[in-house]
């Protein structure tokens, strides 16, 4: 008994001897660093004149007397709702029915296309155009109140001094999004005797004024929407040149342009303010998104999509690209009919035997305005590309 304890002992002395003697590599897993999140982004996108030619507004009267203006969009619907923030150009008044409903040259709209726009997707109505005083005072303060009451928010135009004096603002993620909008002209037609502050005209001292309460209200950006240029001209004035630089000499980062019923060149621009960088991009006008001028250069226009991207301090322009849209006229079931089509899907549907309502002529009309947008805007910005073409403007 004595020798098999005292042999236990010994197997353990040595035991414990030659364990402790060896040397043991512990493995410690650790946890890597979580990566950081994506940059948050933002899309604005924009499009141009919502011109409701009387064509274009008896197409969309239905059976009952009541009007429906989303199929003349459902093929662009798309794009309006995707966006955190779509803003279209109100080239007609809401005025009411006891006005009577018009075209071309006072127009007035029923009120039935807010809420269409709104459930398409539109958020902002810019107001301020040539067309503004189409119905007089009472007409643009019921434009107004119709947009107000499809719950889509507006700028330009004001019924009161006290409106006027704001600046349109919209918070998206977080980030402050100022919006100015002005016209030109108001084709002759005066502002309203007391009320002339009731719609935004351009005036340099009024603009820098407006610039200067957002940037008191410290937005992170700031987008102007123009009414402005020679109609029908392709190119900018100098006076729309002249006046986008001096708003960007002022801080706006982001200018869209309509009025002139045809596109207009993009440009992004490089500026270093308090020694930062920044990019700052204007396309002088959208075109035609909607209207009844089925001529070459205005029967077409833009989406504009410009990527916002927040940084800790600052929102800053991603990237930019453009979707060439053209109104498509036609008759179905014996009633003149409008549709606003995405070129290169309508080119690429024809192809492939899956779009009934294009005719042989309608294909080579979509290809010319494939073909004269693209090529405007490639010569002018080459950087900035078609949606879904590969190699766009990755600022």
């Amino acid at each position: 008994m004595f020798r098999k304890l005292t042999y236990l002992i010994i197997s353990l002395i040595l035991l414990l001897f030659f364990t402790g003697c060896k040397t043991q590599t512990v493995i410690v897993e650790q946890t890597p660093e979580p990566l950081p999140p994506p940059p948050e982004s933002i899309t604005v996108t924009a499009v141009g004149d919502l011109l409701m030619h009387i064509p274009v507004v008896n197409s969309a009267k239905t059976p009952d007397g009541q009007y429906d203006f989303k199929p003349i969009f459902s093929e662009v619907a798309e794009h309006l709702n995707s966006a955190d923030l779509t803003i279209v150009n109100l080239e007609t008044r809401l005025a009411g029915k006891e006005f009577g409903y018009s075209g071309y040259p006072l127009f007035n709209t029923p009120e039935a296309l807010a809420k269409d726009l709104k459930d398409l997707g539109v958020d902002i109505v810019a107001t301020a155009n040539n067309h503004s005083l189409d119905m007089g005072w009472k007409g643009l303060v019921n434009t107004l109140d119709n947009l107000e009451s499809a719950n889509l928010c507006h700028m330009g135009t004001y019924r009161t001094l006290e409106e006027a004096q704001e600046v349109f603002v919209r918070e998206v993620k977080g980030c402050k999004i100022g919006i100015l909008n002005y016209a030109e002209n108001t084709n002759g037609i005066p502002l309203p005797k007391g009320r002339e502050y009731a719609v935004n005209l351009i005036h340099s001292n009024k603009i820098f004024e407006d610039i200067e309460k957002l940037n008191e209200q410290s937005v992170d950006l700031i987008i102007a929407y123009l009414h402005f240029g020679t109609e029908y001209q392709r190119q900018p004035n100098q006076f729309q040149i002249k006046l986008v630089e001096e708003l960007f000499q002022q801080g706006v980062d982001i200018v869209f342009g309509n009025h002139v019923h045809v596109i207009q060149p993009m440009m992004l621009k490089q500026t270093i303010t308090d020694g930062l960088e920044k990019q700052q991009f204007v396309v002088y006008s959208l075109g035609n998104f909607v209207s009844n001028q089925d001529w070459r250069y205005s029967n077409c226009g833009l989406i504009v999509n410009v990527t916002l991207e927040k940084t800790p301090d600052k929102l800053i322009i991603k990237d930019v690209d453009y979707i060439p849209v053209w109104v498509h006229k036609f008759k179905q079931d014996g009633k003149l009919s409008y549709r606003v089509l995405p070129v290169q899907k309508a080119l690429e549907d024809y192809n492939a035997g899956i779009e009934p309502l294009l005719s042989p002529l309608d294909y080579e009309r979509l290809d010319e305005v494939w073909q004269d947008t693209t090529g405007l805007i490639y010569e002018a910005c080459p950087v900035i590309l078609p949606k879904n073409v590969p190699g766009g403007s990755k600022i």
